[in-house]
């Protein structure tokens, strides 16, 4: 198996409070960034839903989960423990933001697949990937079937018609990932890969894709739950 991925030296730094401090910051000031975007506009965005019953909120489904932006005063929740960390909540406020920045602009979710290579700075991910991701996801795809479509079920994954077998997965709404397998012949050897809307780039920026990618293909893999 791989090493630890991205996320998950993340998560462990937040436990220890090891090197933490930069994490701790960036939440901060994200958040500021966060309160200056009107909450209509993040729910719009973001195919989120605003709700004013009780505390004025704007809720965002993540995977099999949600999270929850509270506007009086402006707080981070999620849906369950598991993603209820501060590394995913810093990639759910550079969701909001990347999205809110597409206001007035013709981006959206395509439903055409790419290569990470190609997205914005799509190099850098591909090499991450090759070192870290792709034995881990060819792991998930030589389970039994049974366990493998369960393991798909809990982070709300859903078949997908490409390659021999594939499952899609939504970060967020509008970010959505395609895991895919080729069983491969007597020509070509089994492989897998990992594809993007073509819109991804406008809604998180790489190095978050990296880490939300690295943490749901560890955890399809069985080696964090």
């Amino acid at each position: 198996m791989a090493g630890p991925d991205e996320y998950t030296i993340w998560l462990e730094r937040a436990r220890t409070g090891n090197n933490v401090g930069e994490l701790e910051k960036g939440y901060e000031e994200l958040l500021v960034k966060v309160k200056r975007i009107d909450p209509i506009t993040i729910a719009e965005q973001t195919d989120g839903v605003y709700k004013a019953d009780g505390i004025p909120r704007v809720e965002i489904p993540f995977l099999h989960s949600w999270f929850v932006l509270d506007l009086l005063p402006y707080r981070i929740r999620a849906g369950h423990a598991e993603i209820d960390t501060l590394p995913l909540k810093v990639l759910f406020m550079h969701h909001i933001i990347a999205a809110a920045e597409n206001q007035g602009t013709a981006v959206r979710v395509m439903s055409r697949w790419i290569d990470c290579r190609e997205l914005q700075h799509g190099a850098v991910l591909g090499a991450h990937f090759s070192r870290s991701v792709n034995d881990t996801l060819d792991h998930f795809f030589s389970l039994a079937g049974e366990e493998r479509t369960k393991s798909a079920l809990r982070w709300g994954g859903k078949p997908l018609d490409l390659g021999d077998e594939a499952y899609l997965f939504h970060f967020f709404p509008r970010l959505p990932i395609a895991v895919v397998h080729w069983r491969g012949d007597s020509e070509f050897r089994p492989y897998s890969k990992i594809l993007y809307d073509i819109s991804a780039s406008n809604y998180m920026p790489t190095h978050g894709l990296t880490a939300l990618t690295d943490f749901l293909v560890h955890r399809l893999g069985g080696e964090y739950q």
